[in-house]
């Protein structure tokens, strides 16, 4: 009996066994199953982090530190940045000499620029998830990274943009010098910079019946653009780009289009050496701060053509803020430009109209004669950005060995190296401000 029963209970513990095989197997088919369709937040968080290094830090091996921040980008998976549309998911952390100065941030970026996005040094447009403040310039989400490479001095749009803030400018984009790293790959010395957008610390003015709008020959299909052929005797067409608002109803458009073309007739009205009330249609000030920035500087693109921006609340047009000064300051392929004598944009369209009135005209004078002192301290500026990007700018010429060479349609001189590079600015400064001197009353 006894082996009877323990058979019994042999054969019972076989099923029992066989059972809770069966349910452990049943189990990790349906999380095998579940795990097929939706990962879980651990395997997601794990494929994440995957698609990123673990740490930020740059290899300063061939590029060492240079005394200047340093902003390292990641894209999700490194992927390429192959045009100016698709915004991929990217991370940025910010590093000194020896460790980040930053949280790692999450952000979109993509390419940016028109002929600029051709150059073999890019630009690029990033945009946080949540407002940011960087290398101390208040927050906010959109950024551009300005490569500059037209500009062997590597700083004319600080320049101007300092410049233009110290004249009293209502709002010139803030702006710092940082070494990129994108993917690993070291990119050269690039300016941080704010982007053109309505915000409290960026242009700051109602959202309400208020625009920003660009003079822009280079738009692109679908963008806002309305034109205007007033003053041009024939076909031709000069486009109004609205910046912002983004994604604007008909009506705002046609309200902006209506205003401009109303003052476009306006200033084919305006009589010579008369009193116009010119201050009923712009910002008179903002006016004169804009044309002499852009004149001082002879900018290709003020010429109405690309990059000029104005903004527009209620009845008043007021000029800047300014924008896009690689190619100005000398070193243009063409002869006049390239000059630091003449007048460049004093008859260049709406400016042909305005400094036919007095007002106008007196107060161009005017603030040329009142603020000598503070164009010629961009002398003094030019020689402290020198010295804070001369190591930096040893690893940017390292990356882009492109000093002595002209064959870029832009880089029309050669230098040995950087220093002779910065001092030809400067002689193209002080030409210029002797030229002015001796011409500005006549």
């Amino acid at each position: 009996m006894i082996r009877v029963g323990w058979k019994s209970h042999a054969v019972y513990m076989l099923f029992l066994c066989i059972a809770l095989a069966m349910a452990v197997l049943s189990a990790c088919d349906d999380s095998s199953s579940a795990d097929a369709d939706e990962p879980t937040a651990s395997l997601q968080n794990s494929a994440s982090e995957n698609a990123y290094p673990e740490s930020f830090k740059p290899n300063d091996k061939e590029y060492p530190y240079a005394n200047i921040p340093r902003i390292v980008i990641y894209t999700e998976n490194q992927q390429k940045i192959k045009d100016r549309e698709t915004e991929i998911p990217a991370k940025l952390q910010i590093w000194g000499k020896k460790e980040a100065e930053s949280e790692i941030m999450d952000l979109t970026i993509r390419g940016r620029g028109n002929s600029s996005w051709e150059m073999p040094k890019k630009s690029y447009k990033i945009e946080f998830a949540k407002k940011q403040a960087l290398l101390g310039m208040p927050k906010d989400k959109d950024w551009a990274l300005i490569a500059n490479y037209a500009d062997k001095t590597l700083m004319k749009n600080y320049l101007m943009y300092h410049l233009s803030t110290k004249l009293g400018a209502y709002y010139s984009p803030r702006c710092e010098f940082a070494e990129l790293y994108l993917n690993g790959e070291y990119l050269g010395v690039y300016l941080l910079t704010e982007t053109i957008k309505i915000g409290k610390n960026r242009v700051n003015i109602s959202k309400d019946n208020s625009y920003v709008v660009e003079i822009d020959e280079k738009y692109r299909q679908g963008e806002q653009v309305f034109f205007s052929n007033i003053q041009s005797s024939n076909s031709y067409k000069r486009a109004f780009r609205v910046h912002e608002p983004k994604q604007a109803s008909a009506q705002t458009l046609n309200a902006a289009e209506t205003h401009v073309l109303s003052f476009e007739k306006f200033l084919k009205e305006i009589q010579r050496n008369k009193d116009n009330h010119l201050d009923q249609w712009i910002d008179v000030q903002e006016y004169i701060n804009h044309y002499w920035v852009q004149e001082f500087s002879k900018n290709p693109d003020a010429l109405f053509y690309t990059s000029v921006y104005f903004s527009l609340t209620g009845d008043i047009i007021k000029m800047g803020p300014i924008w896009d000064f690689d190619i100005s300051l000398g070193c243009h392929k063409k002869q006049y430009i390239d000059s630091p004598q003449q007048w460049y944009l004093k008859d260049a369209y709406w400016n042909s109209y305005i400094f036919k009135d007095s007002i106008m005209k007196q107060s161009r004078v005017k603030f040329w004669k009142a603020n000598k002192k503070v164009f010629s301290a961009t002398l003094n500026v030019i020689d402290s950005i020198h010295a804070h990007l001369l190591d930096a700018a040893k690893n940017n010429f390292k990356k882009w060995d492109i000093l002595q060479s002209t064959s870029f349609k832009h880089h029309v001189h050669s230098y040995l190296g950087y220093d002779d590079a910065v001092e030809d600015l400067k002689l193209w400064i002080r030409e210029r401000m002797l030229w002015i001197d001796s011409n500005i009353d006549l």
